[in-house]
């Protein structure tokens, strides 16, 4: 009896200790030495949190790694090369790694289901194993590593909340062909340049950001919920072809090289439409054929010869359109403003070789292009040179009032 009861509580404790090896839960914990490491490596579940740092560990086993519940942060380190969870399938919790500057591999071979995982500031990484990749997904961000694919990483994602890959120098063509709908935020952004885009099968998305791209796929895009920004992008062309409806603000900025853009179906405009620094885009006379409401304001300034909304039914808020091309009139803004489809409480439109028609809380003046000096209020100009002021304090006012965003985005992109 003496010898069976010890065998039974032999057993029990052998349980015991295989239950407390499965799942390892941690208040907080710092972990700064390899000798240290054995806490976390003998773990299947992470829970809690949990910081790896330092430069006295050269290389992460964390083989026996199933599963990260909790928070698992391994950052600030010149020394690691490696690390490797191989065993590793989902991340119900929270993965970083961030400023390891010589790592150089990521064994994620298993992984197929995070909620959130950060990659950034890996200057190094070249390598990223894994198997089928990730098909469910919260939250994947991607910044300044030596990756030259996301292939077998996301690609076969079809729904995503937030994806953010930017300053990815090696990456030249992301192809996410199976993505559908993304339902808090996509941002691609400062790649490779050049970098081609397929979102062929996106028809959905809450904000989209597109910057720094060489070429452009959106075939199949219905709407974007919230903000649509499209910038600093180097393509000659591009059409979103199935676009209704922009929920936000479209902004359409800093793309030198295009001549030709086209949204043929979209209808609404949620918040602004914004568009300025278009170098080369001298004629969108049918860039939004059906386009009937903005509900925020219009700001539009640049070298345009031809620009018309001939479906325009109502702007909300305040209209401002300045063009520094001879070819544009004021004509058709001025008849939309007139018959009371733009409603906003100041209304300007100019160009070099019209007046310059404006408004302000329900007053219209409208001064020539001679050169005479006027004494019009502030928001009409009396020559070309006083035209071309207000256009670059237009340009001025845009960079101004989009200061905290640039900034916001540049510092989050570092």
């Amino acid at each position: 009896m003496k010898s069976g009861f010890t065998i039974a509580l032999a057993l029990v404790a052998g349980v015991a200790n295989a239950a407390s090896s499965a799942s390892c839960s941690f208040s907080s914990t710092t972990i700064t030495a390899s000798a240290s490491l054995s806490q976390v490596a003998s773990c299947a579940t992470i829970s809690g949190s949990v910081e790896i740092s330092g430069d006295e560990i050269s290389s992460l086993d964390l083989s026996s790694v199933q599963e990260i519940a909790g928070t698992l942060n391994i950052f600030n380190s010149s020394s690691i090369t490696a690390v490797n969870l191989p065993g590793l399938e989902s991340i119900t919790g929270t993965l970083s790694l961030d400023a390891l500057t010589q790592l150089f591999s990521v064994d994620f071979t298993k992984l197929t289901e995070v909620n959130e995982l950060t990659l950034i500031s890996l200057p190094s990484l070249s390598t990223l194993n894994l198997n089928a990749g990730i098909d469910n997904a919260t939250s994947i961000e991607l910044s300044d590593t030596a990756l030259s694919t996301l292939d077998g990483f996301v690609s076969s994602l079809s729904t995503i909340g937030t994806l953010n890959v930017n300053n990815n120098k090696n990456i030249t063509t992301i192809e996410l062909t199976n993505l559908e709908t993304v339902t808090t935020g996509l941002i691609l952004s400062f790649n490779s340049d050049n970098c081609s885009i397929d979102l062929s099968q996106l028809q959905w998305a809450s904000n989209l950001t597109i910057q720094d791209v060489g070429s452009l796929t959106v075939t199949n895009l219905t709407a974007v919920n919230g903000t649509f920004n499209v910038a600093y992008n180097s393509f000659d062309s591009v059409e979103f072809g199935a676009l209704e409806e922009v929920g936000g603000d479209l902004q359409f900025f800093a793309n030198d090289d295009v001549t030709e853009i086209d949204f043929p179906v979209l209808a609404t405009i949620g918040g602004e439409l914004l568009y300025f620094n278009n170098t080369n885009l001298e004629n969108i006379t049918d860039s939004f054929h059906d386009l009937e409401k903005i509900k925020g304001a219009v700001n539009i300034a640049g070298g345009f010869g031809n620009f018309t909304l001939p479906a325009l039914e109502e702007v909300n808020g305040d209209f401002n359109v300045s063009s520094t091309n001879d070819d544009f009139s004021c004509d058709e803004f001025d008849k939309l403003h007139k018959d009371g489809k733009i409603e906003g409480h100041n209304y300007e439109c100019s160009s070099p070789s019209s007046s310059t028609s404006a408004s302000s809380s329900g007053t219209s003046k409208a001064t020539g292009t001679s050169g005479s000096s006027s004494s019009g209020s502030s928001s009409t100009g009396s020559s070309s040179s006083t035209k071309s002021s207000q256009a670059g304090g237009l340009m001025a006012s845009h960079y101004l009032s989009f200061a905290a965003l640039f900034g916001a985005m540049s510092a989050f992109l570092l």
